[in-house]
């Protein structure tokens, strides 16, 4: 299976998206664990998780395809500094990889298998955009310090 073109450059910009949410992740569940609020440590730890996985299934793909990538230039990392900046931060990194995925995936009618893991990517990133959305939207009504008081 060789790829070309438009799809390579665009599987290596989402392999770059991925290591880009996988090192935000990894620092947003730094911070939150050690603040002390388990709770959202190991939602945030479940998802670094599930990224990992599609990563390492999408890298495989691009190896086996014989297709160069390149993960020491990521894109801007955006690090917040309270729980309602990670939200955000989280959020429109995850938006910003499910949009990429989906373009790719309406682009990938030749490869089943590559389809296939796109539209498991775009799901899995839009639920998480769509629960850090929720999740902002609770801070805002309850308050940051009820929010984490009742839900950390």
């Amino acid at each position: 299976m060789k790829i070309l073109g438009e799809m390579s450059t665009g599987l290596f910009a989402l392999v770059q998206a991925h290591g880009t949410i996988l090192q935000q992740l990894r620092v947003h569940k730094n911070i939150c664990q050690l603040w002390g609020y388990e709770k959202l440590t190991n939602l945030i730890l479940n998802h670094y998780n599930l990224v990992c996985h599609h990563t390492d299934k999408l890298m495989m793909m691009m190896l086996r395809a014989e297709v160069n990538f390149d993960l020491q230039n990521l894109n801007k990392l955006n690090i917040g500094q309270t729980v309602e900046e990670i939200f955000v931060s989280d959020r429109i990194m995850a938006e910003s990889c499910c949009d990429l995925a989906v373009r790719l995936s309406a682009i990938s009618t030749q490869n089943i298998e590559i389809r296939h893991l796109l539209e498991e990517m775009t799901l899995l990133q839009g639920s998480y955009a769509t629960f850090m959305a929720q999740q902002l939207e609770l801070v805002r009504q309850m308050g940051t310090q009820f929010y984490l008081a009742t839900r950390c």
